[in-house]
Order: C-alpha cells, then structure tokens, then sequence
C-alpha cells in the first residue's frame, strides 16, 4: 500500500471550489497512472457487453484510487484492482438500471406531451394554442431541470460500489440516494464547473479531428473507401486519447464529492482520523 497522502486531506466539509481543486490536483500527481487506466477503459468499450462492463469497472477503479487519497487511505492499483473485479457485473447492473430510469424517465414526459399535443390538434381556439404552447414549453423546462435533479440522485451510485461493500445495484443506486438527498444543487454546481473546465478538451479534439478531415480532403474524395479506412481509424484513437484524459478527473471529482458528503453526513473525516 502507498504512504498516506495528508496534502488532500481536509480537516471537514470541502467547498465547491476545494473539491474541484481537490480532485485536479489528485489527477495532476497521479496522471500517468490515471490517464493509463482511462485509456484501457476506453478501449474495452470496442468490445460489446463486456467490454463496456470493464470500462465501468475501471471507472470506478479510478474512482477508488482517488477516494484513497483524498481520505487519507491510498492504495496501489493492485489492490484496488482486487475489490473492483469481483464487482464487475455489479458495476455493469447499476448502470444498466440507471438508464432504465432514464428511459422511463424520459418515455413518461414522452407520453404525456404526446396527450398534450393529441389534445393541441383537436382545438381550433388560438386562446387554447397559445395556452398549450407555454404549457408545452414549461413542461420541457420541467422535464430538463428534472433530468438534473434525477441525476444528481444518482451521481454516485457507482462510487457506493467501488469503495462500499454494495453487493447489488440496487442497494448502490440507494445509497447514492441518500447521500445526495439536500445536496441536489450544489452536486449540480459542480458538475456544471467541471463541465466548463473540459470544454477546452473537446474543443481541441474538434480542431484536430477537423484538421485530420481537411488534410485527407485535400488528398481523397470524402465518399472514397480509402479515406474512411485512414480518417475512422484516427478519428477514433483521437477520440479515445481525448476521452481517456477527461474520464479521470470525472471520476476524482465523484470521488472528492462522495468523501465531503460522507463528512458532512456520516463524520467519515473524524472516523478516518481517530483509526490513523
């Protein structure tokens, strides 16, 4: 086991902004090491089923790691690896009913603005058009704001698996739903931050990949075979190295956020300090 790590230690409850650091500066110590795990997770995900259930389980093998670090506890990846592989359908099942929530989710506003628009196209008063737009439009600002809240609530069911002892999915989405329970916007806030902070990343691969495109242009027809053998191929490896560089600091960010509300909720700090 690795030497404690006392510098992402917090002596309480992080601010948004300190988990944002927190999480940047575990990623930055720790980069070969993480980029490497995020690189081999995006490779699986070529592989159907299995390999997109590895690509879970790395994430939250990535997960795990920085959660050690930020509480006190690092651990190599070896023997994080040895709590995470026995869970490997465990990770794949939580995802899996995750989106089924979201599916259900989204089938059930489906189905009720399909109503509201059967109903819309029987009416011929303009009053009642104008009354079943603005309905129609809140009720998608409705659906969105819902789609966050829904996800906040579920941010770390991954997390509840990869550092709990959470033996099924259900128990994991639960967990996650009761430690993110009076933190919905803060959860929010930071996702939003961290989205900003990779808006850079992508924009680069874009360049790149835009770049790639033109050059091959310049040499190939775009509807020839030649060129989609070489511009998928690198399309894809460019795709991938950027990805790769994004998912660890995601997953550090899960991590620091599930110590902090574990602090604020359960005193997991003063636990962690009295057992040193």
């Amino acid at each position: 086991m690795s030497n404690p790590s006392p510098d992402y230690q917090s002596p309480g409850p992080l601010s948004v902004g300190n988990i944002i650091n927190a999480a940047a500066r575990i990623y930055r110590d720790r980069f070969v090491v993480y980029y490497r795990l995020g690189l081999l997770a995006y490779c699986w995900l070529i592989v159907p089923i299995y390999g997109w259930a590895k690509f879970m389980a790395i994430s939250g093998l990535l997960s795990r790691l920085a959660y050690g670090e930020v509480s006190g506890q690092p651990e190599s990846v070896r023997d994080a690896r040895r709590h995470i592989n026995p869970r490997l359908w465990t990770f794949f099942g939580t995802a899996f009913l995750i989106g089924l929530i979201f599916l259900g989710w989204y089938i059930s506003f489906l189905f009720i603005f399909g109503i509201l628009v059967a109903i819309a196209t029987q009416i011929n008063s303009w009053f009642l058009w104008v009354f079943f737009g603005i309905f129609g439009i809140l009720a998608l600002m409705i659906f969105i704001v819902s789609l966050f809240w829904l996800n906040s609530r579920l941010y770390l069911a991954d997390l509840a698996v990869a550092v709990e002892n959470q033996s099924s999915s259900t128990k994991a989405i639960n967990r996650s739903w009761q430690l993110t329970k009076q933190f919905i916007g803060r959860i929010i806030l930071i996702t939003f931050i961290a989205f900003l902070i990779a808006i850079p990343v992508s924009l680069v691969l874009q360049l790149i990949d835009s770049l790639i495109r033109l050059l091959l242009m310049a040499v190939f027809t775009p509807d020839s075979t030649i060129f989609g053998l070489i511009y998928l191929p690198l399309s894809l490896i460019l795709s991938f190295s950027f990805s790769a560089f994004l998912v660890p600091f995601w997953q550090a960010i899960k991590a620091v956020l599930y110590y902090d509300l574990r602090t604020r909720k359960e005193g997991i700090d003063i636990q962690l300090r009295d057992s040193i």
